[in-house]
């Protein structure tokens, strides 16, 4: 399919409506995704597309995107062996596939949680309540053009149900697999929907990586915890350098929900993770860390808001940034206290690592309290490596290049060690890690 997401030539938003009739007419999303693509479409009419002085966008330049012309993805053939490199041992008959955007039940496996879980493709349930009513309800009041965008191009996704008191035995991998493309610039428009069912538990990772290059996958990730449930969670940003990566992962614990996440992103292009976390009913608790390593030109942009809603809900938020060369980063946080929420728990922390002085990092660490009854902080750091502790490792017989490599590794090992999938971690630990090794020398 051709046409062009974004061109100079062109208001940004006159070429999405002209792309999005050429979807709605060649692609012909499946009947149950309709409303929804309408909703959406609607949604970013109102929205508009993003700007510099947008305050969703203050740090993020999506100039780049807007002076890239991309043509609509069509599903890549891929088989079984180009998946499996992707996968995390462990997961092997525990994981799900979707390849540019659409679910692949031939390329996943969920044996090994036998009736635990469910997982069909969106447009399957789409059209059932309340689904459909969830889906148009969030598209009404959502804020983030980009998720918008993801509704009006909608046309694959998955739909994965935890089972009521089920837990699960191994950890349950969802891999978002992009082909890109040699001929030009594509993007995809996956959407996920968890729901977990009352005191389930399970371990959820969702890594992002792609068997080729040039491509946007612009996401909305939703998980619905019900109550007593726990999710365990990792989200992995692996895509190509060349490529664009937006995503949205939304949020919503009932009571005493909890969702332990971690978040580890190796840059691209330009990437950007929304997270919209609303603490709903007493006694939630949410972990939200998050480390990136970026180098060169890639980007790293953070926005969160995490809403407490309940008394006697709990919010930690962890992020780590490691920047060399003339990479960018940043992170836009803010926590919502509503007047009702007592005894509310919350802290934020932001730490940057500058290997060179040409990269640049942004932090917006906010509290919006309501309550008087709570306990909450924030903070953020920009600095370089200690020159003392440098010194000090030399004493002890290491080289400065060796000095440096274990405090730059020890600033990043302390958000690796909260994966709580050790495969994960050690792959992390061998990619990011090794990144880390490269810019230093």
């Amino acid at each position: 399919m051709t046409g062009t997401l974004t061109q100079s030539a062109k208001r940004p938003e006159g070429v999405i409506h002209d792309l999005h009739r050429k979807f709605l007419s060649e692609a012909r999303p499946p009947e149950a995704f309709r409303p929804v693509n309408s909703a959406g479409i609607s949604r970013f009419e109102t929205l508009g597309f993003p700007h510099r002085k947008h305050e969703m966008y203050t740090f993020v330049n999506t100039q780049p995107l807007v002076n890239t012309g991309f043509a609509l993805q069509k599903p890549g053939k891929i088989a079984s062996d180009a998946v499996r490199p992707y996968l995390y041992p462990g997961c092997e008959t525990s994981h799900l596939v979707l390849v540019d955007g659409t679910f692949r039940p031939d390329l996943s496996d969920t044996s090994a949680l036998g009736d635990g879980v469910r997982a069909v493709g969106l447009e399957q349930s789409a059209g059932e309540e309340p689904l459909r009513h969830y889906l148009l309800e969030t598209i009404e009041a959502e804020d983030d053009v980009f998720a918008a965008i993801n509704a009006a191009f909608l046309s694959g996704g998955l739909h994965l149900e935890v089972m009521p008191r089920f837990t699960a035995s191994a950890p349950l991998q969802i891999l978002v697999l992009s082909s890109g493309s040699v001929s030009g610039s594509v993007v995809t428009c996956p959407r996920l929907f968890v729901q977990v069912g009352e005191l389930a538990e399970i371990g959820l990772i969702v890594r992002f990586a792609g068997t080729g290059g040039n491509y946007f996958v612009n996401t909305v990730i939703d998980v619905r915890v019900s109550e007593g449930a726990g999710v365990r969670y990792s989200q992995i940003q692996q895509d190509n350098e060349t490529c664009w990566h937006f995503s949205k992962t939304r949020v919503r614990l009932a009571r005493n929900g909890r969702f332990l996440s971690t978040h580890a992103s190796s840059g691209c292009r330009l990437a950007r993770h929304h997270y919209e976390v609303d603490l709903d009913d007493v006694g939630g608790e949410l972990r939200l860390n998050g480390l990136s390593v970026i180098s060169r030109e890639e980007q790293v942009h953070n926005y969160v808001r995490i809403h407490h809603r309940a008394p006697n809900c709990t919010s930690h938020q962890f992020f780590r940034n490691i920047i060399s060369h003339r990479a960018r980063s940043s992170v836009d946080g803010t926590v919502i206290v509503d007047p009702g929420a007592q005894q509310t728990q919350s802290d934020q922390l932001i730490n940057n690592l500058m290997l060179t002085d040409e990269g640049h990092a942004d932090n917006k660490p906010n509290l919006m309290i309501f309550a008087d009854d709570v306990k909450c902080t924030h903070g953020a750091t920009v600095g370089q490596i200690d020159e003392n502790q440098i010194f000090y490792l030399k004493t002890r017989g290491l080289t400065e290049a060796a000095a440096k490599s274990l405090l730059t590794r020890s600033f990043a090992e302390s958000v690796l060690e909260s994966i709580d999938f050790p495969a994960v971690r050690e792959d992390l630990e061998n990619t990011l890690l090794k990144k880390l090794e490269a810019s230093h020398g």
